[in-house]
């Protein structure tokens, strides 16, 4: 029986209406995933595989902290004056008594010519005096003048050394003065910060330049306050000074009484630190010894940071398989596991 092409098209249109059921249906998957979760399978690893175990292990506080100087010194001038001359530069490390800036000295070397000019006077004085002074003393002993006129004579030279003791005096204000307008080095140290250029007009008090001495920094953080009880002067705590590459321990030089009643926090300072290439402001890290904590620990290596994820490979089946965890502290090579583990899981390191 041959067919139509009116029947042939009704056929074709039955079956597609079934086949379009069947799926509405789920019937037919065509190799559908079903809903849910693949884990990440890839080739066994190829490294050694170790045993999560519950470890003992020092508990610590992580305070962020910063390297101060205690002896920061501001250098100002001692006379106002105009900047004319600036011979350091911020980072120059300088020796005590060293010229840091100079001022405008024209007034006052005016002033030492003009002491200096009447301290001549006074003693031109004094001379002429003191030749009457001593024919007065003959005199006296000749009978040749009373006693209240040689009285009167050496008022009068006592006056005149009086006058050249004080004109010298102002000759050594002056020339004081003058030596004010070369600020010099208050003491050993290293230039943290220039505040001045060439013209500006210094004034005594305000600061031209910023000392500290590389011998005398120190390390200070804040820690809240529940912890104040586990913290004595002496208490060696772990440091860390990213900057300038250096890590080791130090001990709490300072713990102090007042609490800053915002933070709930209260301040501690560590020894004085002998380090290279340290500087005041930079970052540091204290961590405070608080005894010994249990809990999850796993080789550094293990873990592998995928965009924000943290994962190890665990072996399953065969096969190594991708298990997201949550990290906290290190401990030397080693890290803490918070959550993805339990105790009996085994980890794959990367081989070598």
């Amino acid at each position: 029986m041959k067919l139509t092409k009116r029947a042939w098209g009704l056929i074709i249109l039955v079956l597609a209406s079934l086949v379009f059921m069947l799926w509405l249906a789920d019937l037919l998957h065509f190799d559908k995933i079903p809903p849910g979760t693949v884990p990440l399978k890839a080739e066994p690893g190829k490294g050694r595989e170790f045993v999560v175990q519950e470890q003992t292990f020092p508990q610590e506080l992580p305070v962020m902290a910063q390297v101060m100087s205690q002896s920061l010194t501001q250098v100002s001038a001692q006379v106002p004056g105009r900047v004319t001359r600036l011979f350091v530069e911020a980072g120059r490390r300088v020796r005590q008594g060293a010229p840091l800036v100079a001022l405008s000295a024209a007034e006052y070397q005016a002033k030492v010519s003009q002491a200096k000019a009447g301290a001549a006077q006074a003693a031109a004085h004094l001379t002429q005096i003191t030749a009457d002074y001593q024919r007065y003393q003959r005199l006296l002993k000749e009978g040749a003048v009373s006693p209240r006129e040689f009285e009167a004579m050496e008022a009068r030279y006592r006056a005149a050394q009086a006058q050249v003791a004080q004109a010298r005096a102002q000759v050594q204000e002056a020339a004081t003065l003058e030596n004010y307008t070369m600020v010099k080095a208050p003491r050993d140290g290293v230039v943290a910060e220039r505040r001045a250029a060439v013209g500006d007009l210094a004034q005594p008090g305000l600061p031209l330049l910023t000392l500290y001495d590389p011998k005398d920094l120190q390390v200070e953080g804040e820690v809240n306050d529940e912890f104040r009880s586990r913290l004595t002067p002496g208490l060696k705590v772990g440091l860390a000074i990213p900057a300038a590459g250096y890590s080791g321990t130090a001990a709490l030089a300072e713990i102090f009484p007042i609490s800053t009643s915002q933070s709930r926090t209260f301040r501690v300072r560590t020894e004085r630190l002998a380090v290279p290439g340290l500087m005041p402001g930079m970052f540091a890290r204290l961590s405070i010894p608080l005894g010994e904590a249990k809990g999850l620990l796993i080789p550094k290596a293990a873990v592998r940071q995928v965009g924000q994820l943290t994962m190890v490979e665990v072996p399953a089946e065969g096969r190594a398989e991708s298990r997201l965890v949550q990290v906290g502290r290190e401990v030397g090579d080693m890290v803490e596991v918070l959550a993805g583990l339990q105790p009996g899981d085994k980890v794959i390191l990367p081989g070598k």
